[in-house]
């Protein structure tokens, strides 16, 4: 009750006008965690969950107070809100995000929510109220006890809103300041008003201006989802993992050392998002609270578009979610896309492929020799060889279809859809997966080795780049040469999809 009360005191006080030097703010996690520093030293008895929701009040209420100076109103208004804005004609960027030592991008409300609420929608142990109801308590119960908290409400207001607006509040918060969870978004995206969609998960992702000082984030294309971008997702998965680890270290820990540890450790904890989150999840407890975010949604006052579905639709949906989340995001690695890297342009036009290919090739760098272990050092790897590739050899890009760091994730090297350089003879039909380093004498670390095997030509088979029939073989077997090196050729003979010379 005390912490409560501390936090009405001070969100009841926040400063929030505009600072001059708001937009001159360097969207990278390092930002973030100065403000944080900065008010914990203002703050010092503030816990890492009061400090959050603090922090989340910034952006949900018009708060006023000498508490918060005029810079660190600004700064968390401009770090913390959250929107997609733009159009097909002049691209679409996102806001509310940052740059992360690990070359991800986060969403820093969805973070924040996770910090405090968990993944599902519900804080455990408290209850949101609605109609003077609490319908958190209901969290253990039944999906027809939680929908008989509250009655229907009234959608007059909400069918006077344009689409623009709808969007506004579907991507942001429900009715008592708590930020729409992972859950619901995933929920969500597979429901539009008044009915299900069939529509697959594409979290969208994009490139930032400057990897060195980046003042926004650009997205690919045109966002199916507004509220479900490749960054939501980021920011929502380490909140998740953040909270777990501030249950398991001392009550008292600052946020300030939570995001130290997590985003500056060795390895980064950021870079195992995806293997991490699944570890928390137990069997049906993902599609379980994707059912209750969505009864809980419907239940809001955003949510009058749901109103005419029934519970049956709503099941489906979830479960759908559920399993269509883990397919296409958790069981797939990440990837780093060219524009991250510092990727120049291709020489010359390209030649298309058409997956899905039968084929996979495994090669070693040998020169960079070092196993690269932060994104820093692997996208200057990958820039090296490029300019290698394209100006000693005369190629027209880096040659690799994708490349593997020791830091964790893949990079895109021409990707998907364009034919590669890498295995001479054979690049019209397979793809040329390289690992960073000289894998002469030793073998890349277990978990890099499980995130090509176990996740990447996974991943590639079910979304239809790569057959399920496939072949692994190391380029020694086609081409003479030492490549992929001993260890790893050793290694990939294991591999299930292995195919002898």
């Amino acid at each position: 009750m005390a912490t409560f009360c501390l936090f009405l005191l001070l969100a009841l006080s926040v400063g929030l006008s505009a600072s001059p030097d708001a937009a001159a703010v360097t969207l990278k996690m390092d930002t973030f965690l100065s403000l944080v520093q900065d008010l914990e030293s203002h703050f010092s008895e503030l816990s890492a969950l009061t400090l959050a929701k603090l922090l989340l009040s910034t952006v949900n209420s018009p708060f006023h107070s000498s508490l918060f100076s005029e810079g660190q109103a600004a700064r968390a208004r401009l770090l913390l809100t959250h929107r997609v804005v733009g159009s097909d004609i002049a691209g679409w960027q996102e806001h509310g995000v940052v740059l992360a030592n690990d070359g991800s991008t986060v969403a820093m409300v969805p973070l924040l929510g996770a910090v405090v609420w968990g993944w599902g929608e519900w804080p455990e142990g408290e209850g949101a109220e609605f109609g003077g109801k609490m319908v958190g308590s209901y969290v253990k119960g039944t999906e027809s006890e939680i929908v008989g908290v509250v009655s229907k409400r009234e959608c007059t207001e909400w069918s006077k809103l344009n689409d623009q607006q709808r969007s506004s509040l579907v991507s942001g918060f429900l009715d008592d300041g708590h930020p729409i969870s992972l859950t619901t978004a995933l929920g969500l995206a597979f429901l539009s008003p008044g009915a299900l969609s069939d529509a697959p998960i594409r979290a969208l992702d994009g490139c930032w201006d400057s990897l060195s000082t980046p003042s926004f984030f650009q997205l690919t294309e045109a966002p199916p989802r507004r509220s479900l971008t490749l960054a939501v997702l980021n920011g929502a998965l380490d909140g998740s993992l953040l909270r777990e680890r501030l249950r398991r270290g001392p009550e008292t820990q600052p946020l300030s050392a939570l995001l130290r540890g997590y985003y500056w450790g060795e390895p980064s904890g950021s870079s195992c998002r995806r293997q991490d989150f699944q570890a928390l999840l137990g069997d049906g407890q993902l599609e379980g609270h994707i059912r209750r975010g969505l009864y809980y949604y419907r239940n809001s006052s955003a949510g009058c578009g749901l109103h005419q579905l029934t519970d049956d639709q709503l099941n489906v949906a979830a479960s759908v979610a559920a399993r269509e989340f883990q397919r296409s995001h958790l069981e797939c690695p990440a990837v780093i896309p060219r524009c991250m890297w510092g990727a120049k342009q291709y020489n010359g036009t390209p030649t298309l492929l058409r997956p899905p290919l039968s084929q996979v090739f495994i090669h070693h760098t040998y020169e960079p020799s070092r196993p690269c272990t932060t994104f820093q050092d692997c996208a200057a790897d990958m820039r090296s060889m490029q300019d290698f590739h394209q100006q000693d050899r005369r190629w027209d890009d880096i040659g690799y279809s994708f490349v593997v760091g020791s830091d964790g994730y893949l990079y895109e090297g021409r990707g998907w859809h364009w034919q590669g350089a890498h295995t001479k003879g054979y690049n019209s039909v397979g793809y040329g997966v390289s690992f960073i380093g000289d894998f002469t004498s030793s073998a890349p670390k277990r978990p890099i080795l499980n995130l090509v095997k176990d996740q990447f030509l996974r991943c590639a088979v079910s979304s239809g780049y790569i057959s399920p029939n496939y072949t692994v073989q190391g380029h020694r077997q086609l081409v003479n040469t030492s490549c992929p090196g001993d260890a790893l050729y050793r290694e990939i003979q294991s591999w299930e999809h292995f195919k002898e010379s």
